[in-house]
């Protein structure tokens, strides 16, 4: 857990703008790619610090301070990037390491070690992403089930709105969670339910092996480990070097080749107009 001072001015006084990511292969990948000395990357060590910290920053008027987040099972909002308004970036992608399954630049990439060309390496990350059909399921089917408990949870009301049993009573009965949950909750629960979205969720993975949307909706995490060991063979350091050495090859490679996914170009130029430039 990221611990924040509660005065930061002194965090953010050597670049123009800073923007906080989950971790370090995030770190790793966008300052290679962009070698852009006016920004300045933080680790705030998963998605759930990233808001904490910048909304920190926001309380102490620092308005060159920025989020950058996975998407992983809610919404991009990519299109609201030149937003002055937005100060947490979400993007398109499932995960930052999705943006890195480009067979081209690992084939090419300076670790390359093994014998594996771009044909080769597509087909072995579609053959790990058809692997993780009823995983990617389960999962989707998880967060749905948590969204049913959790969304319009109760707000802790404000002290003057609470000073009798009465109130008490009626800031949680009248509620939105209140009136949705008991509705909700038996029907979202049972089995033929559960199978069903189980059954939905796999059906749009199959689908999207079929027409090459995976890349963007499977766990980029999971894939490129497994094509870590099979493309870096022969002297790679432990983890977490080896994990962040072969993103920087990657990263390196796309950027000699010109390859860098678009996602990665439009949050730095977004992160360049805040400062107008």
């Amino acid at each position: 857990m990221t611990i924040v001072p509660s005065h930061l001015s002194a965090l953010y006084k050597n670049k123009l703008v800073y923007l906080w990511v989950e971790d370090e292969e995030t770190r790793t990948y966008l300052e290679t790619t962009w070698g852009d000395p006016d920004i300045g990357i933080y680790i705030a060590g998963g998605c759930e610090n990233i808001g904490a910290v910048v909304q920190a920053a926001r309380k102490d008027k620092l308005h060159h301070v920025f989020g950058y987040r996975d998407r992983d099972f809610g919404a991009s909002n990519r299109p609201r990037w030149n937003d002055p308004s937005v100060d947490m970036f979400v993007g398109d992608a499932f995960e930052v390491e999705n943006l890195l399954l480009d067979a081209p630049a690992m084939a090419a990439c300076e670790v390359n070690t093994s014998p594996k060309d771009a044909t080769t390496i597509e087909k072995e990350m579609q053959a790990l992403a058809a692997q993780l059909d009823w995983w990617m399921a389960c999962r989707a089917t998880i967060v749905e089930l948590r969204d049913v408990v959790a969304k319009d949870f109760i707000e802790h009301p404000g002290r003057s709105k609470v000073r009798s049993k009465q109130e008490a009573l009626d800031t949680i009965t009248t509620s939105a969670w209140w009136t949705r949950v008991p509705k909700a909750l038996p029907a979202a629960t049972t089995s033929p339910h559960l199978e069903a979205r189980l059954l939905s969720h796999q059906k749009a993975y199959a689908a999207m092996l079929a027409s090459g949307a995976w890349k963007s909706h499977v766990s980029g995490k999971e894939i490129l480990a497994e094509m870590l060991t099979r493309i870096w063979t022969k002297k790679r350091p432990a983890d977490p070097q080896g994990r962040q050495d072969f993103v920087k090859a990657i990263a390196q490679a796309q950027r000699k080749a010109r390859s860098t996914p678009e996602e990665i170009v439009a949050l730095r130029l977004a992160l360049r107009a805040r400062l107008g430039r």
